[in-house]
């Protein structure tokens, strides 16, 4: 019986075993599957809108009214706000971790040969052979040849690895450009786009041009950059214009309506939406949720005019009031339709049916990136497909050779027939 040493102290390597955690396949599976839970959540849950106090006032509301007292609830636990949380950056980071600790383990395999690796105790693919090892190298291509007097090893190192880096490489890429997205990606949200008009963006040097929108909701866009078009095209809901790492997103259509009128004379009123406005043929007016009114006045026929939007359904109505000036006695109020007629003041306003539209305009430079770091995980990941690490074992025994395998979905028993490739 043997005898057992009670004060034998077996030591641990600390650092070691941390290593082999951080390169190990449960990290990387665990940091991942809970990123994909969070971004499930992210896609699922409408995210907290940002820089649009009327956006985040309707969605504050929604999300009361969808979710009831739960709402708190998933608020206080960051699913709101999943993208921005310290939970998400923190697996981001531990996930990057795990793949930089992979990184550098694959990067020994470039490291000069100075030993033969035996083959495995328990090996999980091994066949025996009547050819001599000569022959059945013969038949491998693209494999690297170590020989020693017992044992003949063939592999695909370090040129396999290649492969392997590639896809951890992107992949590491791709986590870079999602933690710098939220640094120099600029997105400035409601954005007025009117018919026929330019609007300034807001925190930018861009200028947004709308030509027209049409009875599909598509809107004729053009972003100009010192007066040079940089994007230019057509966007609708769910179909952004992008170009060069910048996109216009189409948020809402919203109604709109064009006035145009004649006095009693027949000619053309001057109509003004504003005071410092030039007095023009016609006036398009515009409506939200925010604002459900517009004003406009015709100074020459000493009218003003109020039009509320009472109805938005398949059919739009407005409730229009006409007021004299400067006295403000209501001389006519009227529920229209878009191609009805108002008489007033021995004249008549005309009314258009019309819309415009709010657009979001994102600046987002680290598309590049996540374009970059997913062009070469994909191109790792063919590799690997094409081109899997293997090691192959060739060790003289009586009768032929013992071909060993550390990878058990090759087909040995192929490659052992006289003739069968590797």
């Amino acid at each position: 019986m043997a005898a057992t040493h009670s004060n034998v102290i077996v030591r641990h390597n600390a650092w070691q075993n941390l290593w082999r955690a951080a390169a190990g396949e449960r990290l990387l599976a665990g940091s991942a599957l809970a990123l994909s839970i969070l971004l499930a959540f992210a896609a699922s849950l409408p995210q907290t809108p940002s820089g649009d106090s009327a956006a985040y006032a309707r969605w504050l509301s929604d999300m009361q009214t969808r979710f009831g007292g739960a709402a708190s609830v998933l608020n206080a636990l960051g699913l709101f706000d999943i993208i921005h949380s310290i939970v998400f950056r923190a697996l981001g980071g531990v996930l990057g971790l795990a793949f930089v600790a992979r990184l550098v383990d694959q990067l020994q395999a470039f490291r000069p040969v100075t030993h033969i690796m035996p083959p495995p105790d328990s090996a999980l693919n091994h066949i025996d052979a009547p050819q001599p090892a000569g022959a059945l190298l013969a038949r491998l291509h693209g494999y690297r040849i170590h020989e020693t007097a017992t044992v003949t090893v063939a592999d695909r190192y370090p040129l396999a690895n290649g492969s392997s880096i590639a896809a951890h490489v992107g992949a590491l890429i791709l986590l870079i450009g999602l933690a710098l997205s939220p640094l120099i990606d600029r997105r400035t949200e409601a954005v007025s786009a009117i018919p026929h008009s330019t609007t300034p963006v807001p925190g930018t040097a861009y200028v947004l041009q709308t030509s027209d929108i049409d009875e599909q909701g598509q809107v004729g866009l053009t972003l100009l950059e010192d007066g040079q078009p940089i994007v230019q095209g057509t966007a609708a809901p769910g179909r952004p214009m992008t170009a060069g790492g910048i996109g216009v997103y189409v948020r809402d259509l919203l109604p709109a309506l064009r006035v145009t009128g004649r006095d009693k004379d027949g000619k053309t009123l001057s109509l003004q939406v504003r005071a410092g406005d030039d007095p023009a043929g016609e006036v398009l007016l515009t409506f939200n949720a925010d604002r459900p009114d517009a004003f406009f006045v015709a100074p020459q026929a000493r009218l003003a005019v109020r039009v509320s939007l009472t109805e938005q359904a398949a059919e739009r109505r407005y409730e229009v009031s006409v007021y004299s000036s400067p006295d403000a006695r209501l001389m006519a109020r009227a529920q229209v339709r878009p191609a009805d007629r108002l008489e007033t003041a021995g004249g008549y306003l005309t009314f258009a049916d019309e819309s415009h539209a709010t657009v979001d305009v994102v600046r987002a430079p680290a598309q590049w990136i996540l374009v970059a770091g997913a062009t070469v995980s994909m191109i790792g990941l063919f590799g690997l497909a094409l081109f899997p690490a293997r090691r192959i074992w060739l060790a003289p025994v009586e009768g032929g050779t013992r071909i060993t395998c550390d990878d058990p979905h090759f087909d040995l028993s192929r490659f052992a027939a006289r003739g069968g490739p590797a």
